[in-house]
């Protein structure tokens, strides 16, 4: 049967009974139809697929239909299935990717997968991704304190909105900072989403002239605060710099 003939076969058949007849075919025809599928077929017919077909089929997937697909798949999902394929493979689309979906990928993998990932991305990839790692830990942090966070559709990069005791804050995480960047970026979001106050946070400890900035803007009726953040640790200082900047 001519493979233009199986494509539209496994296209008009559920997804159950497209699995089956993907998982029947002989070996080397196999290849020949995944090659030929794009990311809405592989969305609905992976799911439906046995471990072993699906190992089967995203083996066989070339690195521009990883691409596609990590595109069209929420970042969760992507996450999930590129997380389960050989390094050569993540290697191989890595520099590809869309920032949230790498740098969710480099949170779900072991320390030492992390680093042969970012030895292959191109140097602004990878601290765009590293820094997109750090940003999504401190929205988790903050939602472990208790905070409604979001992301508002009109917010700039990088960053997310908390409310908590009927605030709204702006927070801005960033990586590599020692409070300079992060507090001018959350101040500007305060202003553009018309927030109430502004939360930098850093991985290292803020600048004494940063400090003494967020001092006198608090002064001045402009709440601001800058604090830093690494790991689970330093969630009780994250909540308290929250409260303070309502109180």
């Amino acid at each position: 049967m001519p493979v233009t003939q199986l494509i539209a076969m496994v296209r008009s058949t559920p997804p159950r009974q497209a699995v089956g007849l993907l998982a029947a075919m002989p070996a080397d025809r196999l290849p020949v139809v995944v090659a030929e599928l794009q990311p809405a077929d592989l969305i609905r017919l992976l799911p439906a697929a046995g471990n072993d077909l699906r190992t089967r089929m995203l083996a066989l997937l070339t690195a521009d239909q990883l691409a596609d697909l990590a595109r069209a798949m929420p970042v969760a999902d992507a996450v999930e299935i590129l997380a389960r394929l050989p390094t050569g493979q993540v290697q191989a689309v890595a520099n590809r990717l869309p920032q949230p979906t790498a740098a969710a990928l480099l949170g779900a993998l072991p320390t030492d997968r992390q680093a042969e990932l970012l030895s292959v991305m191109r140097p602004q990839q990878a601290q765009a991704a590293w820094a997109g790692t750090y940003q999504r830990e401190v929205a988790e942090a903050l939602t472990r304190a208790n905070a409604e966070v979001s992301i508002p559709a009109d917010a700039p990069a990088g960053i997310v909105l908390v409310q908590i005791f009927g605030w709204r804050i702006t927070v801005a995480a960033r990586r590599d900072d020692d409070g300079r960047i992060a507090v001018r970026d959350a101040e500007d979001a305060a202003y553009r989403l018309r927030a109430n106050a502004a939360l930098a946070v850093t991985d290292y400890q803020p600048a004494t002239d940063v400090l003494d900035y967020c001092d006198e803007a608090r002064r001045q009726g402009r709440p601001i605060s800058a604090v830093s953040w690494t790991d689970n640790r330093h969630d009780g200082y994250l909540k308290r710099a929250l409260v303070g900047l309502v109180q």
